[in-house]
């Protein structure tokens, strides 16, 4: 073996020893709650709080996954789906937004605790609902931020999400400049379902249509709720030449 080899391997074990040491000295603790009972070994997430983490599984709207109430009837299209065709071809979701899947986002989005990421890594692996194939698509690209609201929060935590996707699927670039927030639209949690719609109404734009035009697209967020902001960004993508526009996001609102 040569002796860079062993060197790498002796670095290694050191710092694993460094790390199992700590571990011991200060044990982990749920990043949520800060129990010490984690779910998985190396993974800083309680039992309790992935227990109360509600995966979308079936059935669910077939479109915009919406999960309905029965479990005696098939995937569908939805009501609203059904009445206004959305301009996505599909969009899932992780989970519901509600529970530790809520704080989880809340504490990353808000809070800036950017150690959530690896709660998200977690979760990924242990999706329950396999209607996405995240390694089909030509392009990842994150829902954009208006450049007054980046400035002010200090980042993007779609891009962010989008980057956990990058890290695991690395054949696939991660867009971020193609997708542009032309206008400071106002925060579409403090508004209504008709207002939400207006609110985001001609605010993207494709920077260059040259760079999508005829690829397949995933389009990342953090929360899906009315799907105003998915479906106005999947019209523009369409609209410049995208074939395919797929949504995914950590949470749902139910």
């Amino acid at each position: 073996m040569k002796k860079k080899q062993l060197k790498s391997l002796w670095n290694d074990g050191a710092a694993n020893f460094i790390s199992l040491a700590l571990d011991c000295l200060f044990p982990p603790g749920c990043l949520i709650c800060s129990s010490k009972d984690l779910y998985q070994s190396g993974h800083l997430i309680c039992k309790d709080c992935f227990d109360s983490i509600s995966f979308i599984s079936h059935p669910f709207c077939v479109r915009c996954g919406k999960q309905f109430l029965t479990e005696t009837v098939r995937d569908h299209m939805c009501g609203d789906c059904l009445t206004k065709e959305p301009y996505f071809n599909l969009v899932r979701a992780l989970g519901k937004y509600e529970g530790a899947l809520e704080k989880i986002i809340h504490n990353f989005k808000y809070k800036q605790k950017f150690s959530m990421v690896n709660i998200f890594t977690f979760l990924l692996e242990n999706m329950q609902n396999n209607g996405i194939t995240f390694d089909s698509y030509d392009l990842f690209i994150p829902v954009p931020l208006h450049l007054s609201r980046l400035r002010q929060r200090g980042f993007n935590q779609t891009v962010l999400l989008g980057r956990v996707l990058q890290k695991k699927y690395q054949q696939i670039p991660l867009q971020t400049m193609v997708l542009q927030r032309m206008v400071p639209t106002l925060p579409q949690v403090t508004l209504a379902v008709k207002e939400r719609k207006v609110n985001v109404r001609n605010a993207f734009r494709v920077k260059d249509p040259r760079l999508v035009e005829g690829k397949t697209v995933l389009l990342l967020d953090d929360v899906y709720t009315t799907g105003a902001t998915m479906n106005e960004c999947a019209r523009v993508l369409k609209e410049s030449g995208v074939s395919r526009v797929d949504g995914f996001v950590i949470a749902r609102a139910v």
